[in-house]
C-alpha cells in the first residue's frame, strides 16, 4: 500500500483504467472487473484491497466505476457547430475550446466528432443536423441551434433518440437538453440599452439596432439580444430613441448601401446597437466616409472589432468567453456521461463590458 499511496497524488485528476486500478492493487485486471461488477469468486481482503484504492483516488463510489470503467466502452459525442471562416470570426474561439476539450478527454472513454454547418444558412444547419439525428451509434450531441424553426421541428426526433444533448451558445427553450453553456443572450441585450442609456448624447438621442438577415426572428441568440435592448428601455424611460432597422443581406456593398441610406434618413443618429457580428463592417463604412458617432456597440473581440476599438470607431464590445464556452460544453458532456455526473441546467457565461482601455487585460 505504500506503493499506492506515492502513486495516488499523481493519477488523481485522470480517470483510472482498469489496469492501472489492478497494479495499484497488485491484483489481476481480470480480478478488478470481477469486483466491479459483482461477480463474486474475489477473497474478502482483495476485494477491500481494491475498493479502498478505488474510493483513495477521486473518491468515487464502486458502482460509478463499474458503469465507467466497463472494458471497452467508449462514449460517442456529436458536436454541432458553426465554421469558423471571414463571415464567422467569433467560432474561431469555441472551435479552439471544443478542441482542447477532446484533446483532454479522447483518451478517457470518449470520442468526439464535429460537424459544421453556415451560421447564415438554414439548409446548411438542417443538413448537418439530420445527419447526426441518422447516427444511432451516438451517446450524446452537443448542438449550437442557431436556427429555432428548424430546430423546434426536430424536437422529438432529438428526444427519441433517448441520449442527452446539451445546447452550445444560443438558449433555446422549450427543449428536453441536460443543460446550456452560454451567454444570457436576454440579460446582455440589457447591458447593451443600459450603455445607451448612461452615455447617449441628448441632442442626437436616437440609437439604431441594426438587424442583418432577412429572417432575423430565427435566429435565436441575436432576436434575445435585441429584446433585452428594446426591455429595458421599456421599463427605463429615457430621451433616448430606438429605431430598428433590418437590412436583409450581408452583402457588404449592399449592406453599405443600405446602411448609408439609414444614416441619410435619421438625422439624429447618437449611436448603433449591433446584435450580430456585423459590428466591424460598419465600422469599416464610418472610417471610409469620415463618419464619428457617439456610441457603437456591438459582440465579440475578434481581430477586427479589436482594431476598431483602438481607433475609437467602436465604442464599447460584449464579450462572452467563447473559448470557455466550446472546452465547457464538452467537458460537461464529459463528465455526464463517463462519471455519470448530474449537470446544473445551465452554465452561463459573463457578460463583460470591453472598451480600449480594458482591451488588453481581456482573454478569450
Amino acid at each position: 500500500m505504500k506503493n499506492v499511496a506515492i502513486f495516488v497524488t499523481y493519477i488523481k485528476s485522470y480517470i483510472l483504467t482498469i489496469k492501472e486500478i489492478a497494479r495499484l492493487a497488485d491484483v489481476s485486471p481480470g480480478t478488478v472487473d470481477r469486483i466491479l461488477h459483482n461477480r463474486g469468486g474475489v477473497a474478502e481482503s482483495t476485494q477491500k484491497r481494491v475498493i479502498e484504492i478505488i474510493e483513495q483516488v477521486g473518491g468515487f463510489k464502486p458502482n460509478v466505476i463499474a458503469r465507467n470503467l466497463a472494458l471497452n466502452k467508449i462514449y460517442h459525442v456529436a458536436v454541432l457547430m458553426p465554421l469558423f471562416n471571414a463571415a464567422s470570426p467569433f467560432w474561431e474561439y469555441p472551435k479552439k475550446g471544443v478542441l482542447k476539450a477532446i484533446e483532454e478527454v479522447s483518451s478517457y472513454g470518449m470520442k468526439v466528432s464535429i460537424s459544421y454547418f453556415d451560421e447564415f444558412n438554414v439548409d446548411s444547419y438542417s443538413k448537418e443536423l439530420d445527419k447526426i439525428l441518422k447516427n444511432k451509434n451516438l451517446d450524446g450531441i452537443i448542438i449550437a441551434p442557431h436556427f429555432v424553426k428548424e430546430t423546434q421541428e426536430r424536437s422529438d426526433i432529438l428526444n427519441k433518440l433517448n441520449i442527452p444533448y446539451l445546447f452550445l451558445n444560443v438558449p433555446l427553450k422549450g427543449f428536453n437538453n441536460i443543460s446550456f453553456v452560454g451567454q444570457d443572450s436576454f440579460g446582455s441585450g440589457r447591458v447593451a440599452a443600459q450603455l445607451f442609456h448612461i452615455a447617449q448624447n441628448i441632442e442626437k438621442p436616437r440609437v439604431l439596432i441594426i438587424e442583418v438577415l432577412e429572417d432575423f426572428n430565427n435566429y435565436y441568440g441575436l432576436d434575445q439580444r435585441v429584446q433585452g435592448f428594446m426591455n429595458f428601455f421599456s421599463e427605463n424611460p429615457s430621451h433616448v430613441k430606438v429605431e430598428k432597422v433590418r437590412i436583409p443581406n450581408k452583402n457588404i456593398p449592399q449592406f453599405h448601401e443600405s446602411l448609408g441610406k439609414s444614416l441619410e434618413v435619421y438625422k439624429d443618429i447618437g449611436g448603433m446597437f449591433f446584435p450580430s457580428n456585423i459590428i466591424d463592417k460598419a465600422a469599416q463604412y464610418l472610417e471610409v466616409n469620415n463618419i464619428k458617432l457617439d456610441l457603437m456597440v456591438g459582440y465579440d473581440v475578434t481581430n477586427e472589432n479589436k482594431k476598431f476599438l483602438n481607433k475609437d470607431i467602436i465604442t464599447f464590445l460584449i464579450g462572452q468567453e467563447p473559448f470557455q464556452q466550446g472546452y465547457k460544453s464538452v467537458r460537461l458532456m464529459f463528465e455526464h456521461l463517463v462519471h455519470g455526473e448530474d449537470l446544473n441546467t445551465v452554465y452561463m457565461s459573463p457578460i463583460h463590458i470591453i472598451t480600449k482601455e480594458n482591451l488588453e487585460y481581456h482573454m478569450h
